[in-house]
């Protein structure tokens, strides 16, 4: 295998355009892994900058060759964001109802059990069901995991 270059891959040139429009997952339930670490990223509201808050986001690898073919991808991901609470001291929220979202994952991946230590790193490699449901913003269409549920 070669070395890459990268002065030489930015000298390359092509004749040919680039797609505008990608082509989503279809909407349906889905056996899927969680690809890499979770990532926690800060958000801020965009009608209302004064709300702000943590959020989780998952990568989850999509175990089915037929979605592979119809996209043309060796590896389909799609993304689920969790919103998360936080308690007084700036950690996760365990009380009632709060953190469902987070809570459903951690269960459908057998990560949820009372007085087990939990962080987020151990999410990764895990298997479960997903539900890839499509959001529109404009005329792009996005696929996203909207629940998660163990493998039946």
């Amino acid at each position: 295998m070669s070395t890459f270059d990268p002065a030489s891959f930015l000298d390359q040139t092509t004749t040919e355009g680039n797609s505008t429009v990608s082509v989503p997952v279809p909407e349906g339930d889905y056996t899927a892994v969680i690809d890499g670490d979770p990532e926690v990223r800060q958000w801020q509201g965009k009608k209302d900058p004064s709300k702000s808050g943590l959020a989780l986001d998952i990568q989850w690898s999509i175990d089915s060759p037929g979605v592979r073919e119809l996209l043309g991808r060796d590896l389909v991901r799609v993304k689920q964001g969790i919103m998360l609470d936080l308690n007084e001291s700036g950690g996760l929220d365990t009380g009632r109802g709060r953190n469902v979202p987070l809570g459903r994952l951690r269960e459908a991946v057998g990560l949820n059990t009372p007085g087990k230590p939990f962080n987020f790193r151990m999410l990764t490699g895990k298997v479960a069901t997903v539900k890839i449901v499509h959001r529109t913003d404009g005329d792009a269409i996005y696929a996203e995991v909207k629940a998660v549920a163990p493998l039946a």
